[in-house]
């Protein structure tokens, strides 16, 4: 809870993956790459009930008390499915009430619990629709580019403003909206900045194998960031 406003965090876990089939419940340094998100926001200051919305019975089984497990449709599971769907089934099951929601996805296990309430704060204090986290490239600008379909490459410019990429770490939005725009992007939303390592996102084995090798020295600079960004 953030002064009197009611946050409810949900974390979207179905079974299908095409670029790294059964992640979430695939070990990552030690236990199951869901749990690295579950112990983030258990460990959260602000957040007042955390429901995990799965079809895999694997990750189901996996969620502590007082933590919510809600068995997500077959129809809302699939590689079509949209999140939103899902975020709408589970403000369905627990009613109304809640001023945020938190969305974590468990591909971002090297977020910590102080950049989850960062974002909530910053959503609060600013009375924005919703905050995403970003994390700073790691090159400068001149380095980015398009490669053509005949091998050519086309540099980009420079840009006003210091290089970001959205890393899907942490959502927070307001539940009517949510339902409304069916997007997180929208008109006036904030952007919160990360380290690079703690915004990893977990797609492919590759991305898995830096997560792991990675997972010891985020923790180690949990307070200030790796040095990592090239200016």
């Amino acid at each position: 809870m953030i002064g009197d406003r009611r946050v409810l965090a949900i974390v979207p876990a179905r079974a299908g993956s095409q670029g790294l089939p059964g992640k979430n419940v695939r070990p990552l340094a030690g236990k199951p790459l869901v749990d690295w998100t579950l112990d983030a926001a258990a460990a959260s200051a602000l957040i007042d009930h955390v429901l995990v919305s799965s079809d895999d019975p694997q990750v189901l089984a996996r969620v502590p008390p007082p933590m919510q497990a809600l068995d997500r449709p077959a129809a809302l599971a699939g590689a079509e499915a949209s999140v939103f769907d899902a975020i709408a089934h589970a403000l369905d099951h627990v009613g109304a009430g809640w001023d945020y929601v938190v969305l974590l996805q468990p591909t971002s296990p090297l977020r910590i619990a102080a950049d989850i309430d960062a974002a909530i704060r910053l959503c609060d204090e600013t009375g924005a629709p919703a905050v995403l986290t970003v994390s700073p490239t790691l090159k400068p600008d001149r380095f980015h580019g398009t490669l053509a379909g005949d091998g050519a490459l086309a540099l980009d410019g420079p840009r006003d403003g210091e290089g970001v990429v959205l890393n899907g770490a942490v959502y927070v939005g307001r539940p009517h909206r949510l339902r409304d725009d069916r997007t997180f992007l929208v008109e006036d939303t904030r952007v919160l900045v990360m380290p690079p390592e703690r915004g990893l996102d977990i797609d492919t084995l590759y991305d898995f194998v830096v997560a792991e090798a990675l997972m010891p020295h985020a923790q180690a600079f949990a307070a200030t960031g790796m040095p990592a960004v090239r200016r």
